[in-house]
């Protein structure tokens, strides 16, 4: 009996064991999708010629810096944008502030609160070629900037200051990893070419896009 006993008891603790390594860790995120935000197609740069890039004019500077934005505000604060930089971008895909560069992306599933990969895809508007490193070899893509536009001090985790970008193709740039940890609008800008002055010319450039968050 104490025999029987014993395997019975066994029995039962390996089942117990059993269960509590299962985890909820294991499972595949689900829960509503974030993404672009739609909107009509980006064609500021479509009625001029665009901005050629001289690469001289990183080091030397060459003009005033463009100025962006529209003038007055929108009455929704989910549709405004930096007035040091020009508008933010609706969809995926649209030409820089300054119509330098034509830049598209994509990321992996946005859900609240999970970790995300961006994909650049970046092209000048000039040569149509990849927008690829200067002589000094430093990244194109240089940062990242995450915030909240009706509430911009308010750049989400730490994490989104620190993203780290590689090369993957010509001109295509995948990093992160991003979180978005609070539902609704967000902007993404994309800094290129920070180490160059910022002047008509120079190959400084910057583009941001929305991005909803459910």
């Amino acid at each position: 009996m104490k025999l029987r006993h014993f395997f019975a008891l066994a029995l039962t603790s390996g089942l117990l064991v059993n269960a509590g390594c299962s985890s909820d860790d294991d499972k595949t995120p689900t829960g509503p999708l974030g993404g672009p935000v739609t909107g009509t197609a980006d064609a500021h740069c479509t009625s001029g010629t665009p901005v050629e890039v001289v690469a001289d004019a990183c080091t030397v500077p060459g003009g005033e810096k463009a100025q962006g934005g529209a003038p007055g505000a929108p009455a929704d604060c989910n549709e405004t944008h930096d007035d040091e930089y020009g508008e933010t971008q609706f969809n995926s895909e649209a030409d820089d502030d300054d119509c330098k560069y034509h830049v598209s992306w994509t990321s992996t599933p946005i859900r609240l609160d999970q970790d995300v990969t961006v994909t650049l895809t970046t092209s000048n508007l000039t040569t149509h070629q990849p927008v690829e490193a200067l002589a000094d070899r430093k990244r194109p893509l240089s940062r990242v900037e995450v915030y909240q536009p009706c509430d911009p001090t308010r750049r989400g985790p730490l994490q989104n200051s620190k993203a780290e970008f590689t090369e993957t193709a010509p001109g295509v740039y995948t990093g992160g990893p991003l979180r978005f940890d609070q539902k609704g609008r967000w902007v993404v800008r994309y800094h290129f070419y920070e180490q160059c002055f910022d002047g008509e010319g120079s190959p400084h450039g910057h583009i941001a896009f929305f991005v909803d968050v459910p």
